[in-house]
C-alpha cells in the first residue's frame, strides 16, 4: 500500500468485547499470518494520526501485535468493563485530540481503509455520517464529531447503554449502500465475524482470494 497522507482524525478501536458468541476474543482471531487487531490498526493508521484501543485485557497483550510496526497508540479500559460499545466510546472521550473520530471494531478485517476520507468529505455540516446497508444502520466503522460524542457522554449518564439510543440524538447524514459500492465495492467493511461459522466462512473466501 502506498504512502497516505494522514488526516486530522482520531480512531477508535473497540477490542474490548466478550467475544461470547465466538467463544475466543475475536482481536486475536488470524486472517493469513496477521491477527485481526494488526490487520485493522494497520489500516486504521493509513490515514489516522491517532489511534485509541479500547481494550480490557493487559496493553502488553496488544502491544504485542505491533512488533516491527512505527504504530503508536494509546490504551484505554472501560468505565464499566464489558459494558457495551457506548460504555467504550465514553470512556475513550478524555484522550480525543481531533475533531474528527473514526469508530471502527475489531470483527471486522476486511474495513476498507478509504472509507475514512470518503466519510470526511461529507460529514460537514453533520454529527455524524451514518452507513445504511441492506436496510440496517452501521453504526461502527464510520465517523462522528467530537462533539457528538459529548451527547454519547450524556446518554451513557442517563443509564442508556446503546448505540442507537445515542446515534438517535445526533444530526446525521445517511449514506446508501450503492454510495458505498463507490469506495467498498463488497461492502465487507460492514461484515461482522461475530461466530465461528462466520470465521469458518471468512478464511474460506481469503483462501479462495489470496491463494
Amino acid at each position: 500500500m502506498s504512502e497516505k497522507e494522514k488526516l486530522k482524525i482520531t480512531a477508535i478501536l473497540l477490542a474490548g468485547g466478550q467475544s461470547k458468541r465466538m467463544g475466543r476474543d475475536k482481536a486475536f482471531l488470524k486472517l493469513g499470518e496477521k491477527t485481526f487487531f494488526r490487520i485493522i490498526i494497520e489500516k486504521l493508521n493509513v490515514y489516522t494520526d491517532q489511534i485509541i484501543v479500547s481494550a480490557n485485557k493487559d496493553k502488553e497483550i496488544y502491544l504485542s501485535q505491533l512488533e516491527n510496526t512505527d504504530i503508536n497508540s494509546v490504551f484505554v479500559k472501560d468505565k464499566d468493563p464489558y459494558a457495551g460499545p457506548l460504555n467504550a466510546i465514553v470512556s475513550c472521550m478524555p484522550y480525543i485530540k481531533n475533531q474528527l473520530v473514526f469508530i471502527a471494531t475489531c470483527d471486522t478485517p476486511l474495513l476498507e481503509p478509504e472509507l475514512i476520507p470518503f466519510f470526511v468529505k461529507k460529514i460537514d455540516g453533520y454529527d455524524a455520517i451514518i452507513p445504511v446497508v441492506n436496510g440496517k444502520k452501521q453504526f461502527l466503522n464510520t465517523i462522528y464529531k467530537r462533539a457528538a460524542l459529548k451527547i454519547a457522554d450524556k446518554v451513557y449518564e442517563e443509564g442508556k447503554n446503546s448505540l442507537y439510543a445515542w446515534v438517535n440524538r445526533l444530526n446525521v447524514q445517511e449514506v446508501a449502500q450503492e454510495e458505498l459500492k463507490q469506495v467498498d465495492d463488497s461492502l465487507l467493511s460492514y461484515w461482522s465475524i461475530n461466530r465461528p461459522e462466520d470465521y469458518e466462512r471468512l478464511l474460506n473466501i481469503w483462501q479462495k482470494d489470496y491463494y
